[in-house]
């Protein structure tokens, strides 16, 4: 394995070495994980409020991250077609399509973005002229820079009621420094190392950064969390190819995802992409970890087609399959069908027990029949059995679906989401461990995991281009199954699956926030959350109720 991945490498250093060179637009992804970078979430809820409102051609925002080429050029076709009358943006729009343009500006100077009333002549060269990077070292053909950020966050959890025993609750604080080291060479090789490291003290809350890497020499009352994305990027003739880690996000979505979601730390992964208009093609191979102590070998691949035709339909289809205790080239061809090759690959390898490797699929599609509303849908079946019938135990699957509506009633530089996801008992889980569908102790797919739902709403309303302020609410129900819990192997053949087994905790979380920000320099975030808990760890009658209130601060130095 080790001999084949320093192969690869000599191989693509020597591809990069005969490629052409170019104008340099930045290969880099913009990424997913907030908790990770700065700015990344404002940077696509901005993309896909233009796409809503069919301000920029289809983006294949089921297959994500997106690299910040791709941001900029959605950006400059934004101020194209405003320039040119075609489109009409809002003053705050407008705003947050300059600073996002001048943040993330790379080699080359992009047109001066187009000043709106409120912004003068003055403000938008000053906004321009600030340097964006701590240090940067530049030549006709590359660019490396050097950026810092940080952080400082507040989490207070109270309870004022509860039955049952004594509750956590109490004071936590987070202080983090993000540094990262990226640079690009013409268009043919880009890498990145993007770091996040955090001081925790206070009362700990342990479900918060639970994977991320523990510094235990500095362990006491303060605590250490690192979580890293690394990666190299090679732009071949026909595609894409990244090898580091990094984090992905397939399906539709906007609060989380069925198969693949950005809630798992990054892995380590091989990962190619290619578009062929329409049609954005993904695959890779990746390596996952896992807790216990008698799995050390676990890996994932999968491959993800995802087409966008008339400005108004997208459609995906998507596939993965898990496997470990041994390493499969088979699996490795991104063109296969995981379902049908699986059954020779793994029933062919003596070391395989149980039922053999974990197998899932996903088919999804987003709607815009008019401007600025959006439907969309997802349904992922993980080793499906359709001839036993809808209820049989091994019929595993999960449903997502919702609606999103830009500027409703006229309500300008307004967003609202409405999403609801199902997975039913015994999704996600398998016979054999190393074959359950998580990365360290976080599902691969949604965050809620096995014999769950989730309800979403949130509504987005921008004041000025500084300050947003967020409503939500978020009702969660668990039955009494898990993702390590897998269907009892002594049960009947004919066992069924139960929604929401046994005994349910459900929680509503009803949330009021605003945002302070300044795209490329800092953001200020304070949130009220009002919790709802009943039959708290699936046991009858023990309720919380609780208030938490969070705030966070960040800081990108210049």
């Amino acid at each position: 394995m080790i001999v084949l991945r320093n192969l690869l490498i000599c191989c693509l250093v020597i591809l990069v070495l005969i490629c052409p060179s170019a104008d340099a637009d930045s290969l880099i992804n913009v990424p997913l994980n907030p908790n990770l970078s700065d700015f990344n979430r404002e940077t696509y809820r901005f993309i896909y409020r233009l796409l809503n409102r069919r301000m920029i051609p289809g983006a294949r925002r089921g297959s994500l991250p997106l690299t910040r080429k791709q941001v900029v050029s959605y950006l400059l076709e934004a101020q194209r077609k405003q320039e040119s009358g075609e489109i009409t943006l809002s003053s705050i729009d407008q705003q947050r399509l300059n600073a996002l343009l001048v943040f993330y500006r790379e080699a080359r100077e992009f047109p001066r973005p187009t000043t709106v009333q409120n912004d003068s002549q003055d403000t938008a060269q000053r906004r321009i002229g600030r340097r964006m990077h701590l240090m940067t070292m530049a030549g006709e053909n590359y660019r490396f820079s050097f950026d810092m950020r940080a952080s400082q966050h507040a989490i207070v959890h109270l309870v004022d009621n509860l039955s049952g025993e004594q509750p956590i609750e109490g004071n936590m604080f987070v202080t983090t420094i993000y540094p990262q080291l990226y640079g690009q060479v013409d268009e043919t090789f880009a890498f990145t190392t993007d770091i996040a490291h955090r001081f925790i003290y206070g009362e700990i809350f342990e479900d918060l950064f639970p994977d991320e890497t523990k510094n235990r020499q500095f362990e006491g009352d303060i605590k250490n969390r690192t979580g890293i994305n690394a990666y190299l990027k090679f732009n071949l003739p026909w595609f894409e190819l990244q090898v580091g880690q990094e984090t992905l996000q397939w399906g539709p979505g906007y609060h989380d995802s069925l198969l693949i979601s950005k809630n798992p730390l990054a892995m380590d992964m091989i990962k190619l992409q290619a578009t062929y208009d329409p049609v954005t093609f993904t695959a890779f191979t990746g390596i996952l970890e896992d807790m216990a102590e008698d799995i050390n070998d676990k890996y994932i691949s999968g491959h993800r087609a995802e087409g966008y035709f008339w400005d108004r339909f997208g459609f995906g289809l998507s596939e993965v399959i898990v496997w470990g205790d041994r390493f499969e080239p088979g699996y490795l061809n991104p063109v296969n069908i995981y379902l049908i090759n699986e059954q020779t690959i793994s029933r062919a390898d003596g070391r395989v027990p149980g039922s053999g490797d974990n197998v899932m699929m996903s088919i999804d599609m987003r709607l815009r029949p008019v401007d600025d509303f959006e439907i969309y849908g997802e349904l992922m079946v993980d080793d499906g059995n359709p001839a036993a019938g809808f209820k049989h135990w091994d019929t595993k699957f999960g449903i997502l679906g919702g609606v999103y509506l830009t500027d409703p009633f006229g309500i300008s530089d307004t967003d609202f989401h409405a999403e609801y996801a199902f997975i039913n008992q015994y999704a996600y889980t398998h016979v054999n461990p190393v074959n359950v569908y998580k990365h360290f102790t976080t599902p691969i797919g949604h965050k809620i995991g096995s014999d769950a739902d989730n309800l979403w709403l949130e509504l987005r309303r921008r004041w000025t281009d500084k300050l947003e302020t967020v409503f939500g609410y978020e009702l969660e129900r668990h039955g009494t199954g898990n993702i390590d819990k897998h269907h009892p192997i002594d049960a009947p053949k004919d066992d069924v699956w139960t929604p929401l087994s046994g005994i349910t905790q459900s929680e509503h979380r009803l949330s009021v926030g605003a945002n302070w920000l300044v795209i490329g320099h800092y953001s200020l975030y304070a949130e009220w959350i009002r919790v709802w808990c009943r039959n708290l760890g699936n046991r009858q009658d023990v309720h919380e109720n609780a208030n938490e209130i969070e705030a966070k601060f960040l800081y990108r130095f210049p």
